[in-house]
């Protein structure tokens, strides 16, 4: 579809113009960010009210609702290793010398 649009195209008829206006359009910047203390009409205070208006969303749970829900997490959770990862194994210049010489370039 987008062959045939550029295809179509001609500079006679304004065509080409008003495609390359479209591609080119630089977005509009985003609407200020309210929540119920701040309004940040610049960036600069977004983040501020950003992080005011997630933690007023996301509060600790301080009383389970669903019993069976909290048993299934609890389950998960002893399933799931406590071992802390491995150590990872850690490279030498010879080696990384020979990863580099047989990297395939072209």
């Amino acid at each position: 579809m987008w062959c045939a649009t550029l295809e179509s195209l001609n500079p006679k008829d304004q065509s080409l113009g008003k495609v390359t206006k479209r591609v080119m359009r630089v977005p509009t910047p985003s609407p200020p960010l309210v929540n119920s203390v701040l309004l940040a009409p610049s960036y600069s205070g977004k983040p501020e009210a950003l992080a005011e208006s997630l933690e007023a969303q996301f509060q600790p749970v301080t009383v389970p609702s669903v019993p069976a829900v909290i048993e299934t997490v609890d389950v998960a959770l002893e399933s799931y290793p406590q071992t802390p990862p491995n150590e990872p194994k850690l490279t030498n210049t010879n080696e990384g010398r020979e990863a580099i010489r047989g990297l395939k370039f072209g």
